[in-house]
């Protein structure tokens, strides 16, 4: 069994719902940003392959964001793991937005396979 502070053991729960809320915004900001840029280029003199070299790399690095978030959801269950092997409950600490609906999803998904 682990034996886990139970203050840093909030402080680092915090923190990961700190480290979603700040991947969303860096993807709701690219997301303005491909807008923002789409409306400054319409007449400005741009070539399409200028424009979508841009847009690409927009693209490309929102992509990155979603594969961030993706590795934190994995961190994140791996930290779980490590509460369970503690003397806390789960849910000690609070869970990521989200978590409880995906458990129930993937229920659902197993039982629509089967």
């Amino acid at each position: 069994m682990l034996n886990l502070d139970p203050i840093k053991t909030q402080a680092v729960a915090d923190q990961t719902r700190q480290a979603f809320a700040a991947l969303d915004n860096a993807l709701v900001d690219a997301a303005q940003l491909t807008t923002a840029f789409l409306t400054a280029s319409q007449g400005s003199g741009l070539t399409a392959s200028e424009s979508q070299r841009i847009i690409k790399q927009i693209h490309d690095s929102a992509t990155k964001i979603i594969e961030g978030r993706s590795d934190m959801v994995r961190a994140t269950a791996l930290l779980t793991r490590c509460i369970e092997r503690s003397q806390h409950e789960v849910t000690a600490f609070g869970c990521p937005i989200g978590l409880e609906l995906e458990q129930r999803e993937t229920a659902r998904h197993l039982t629509l396979v089967a």
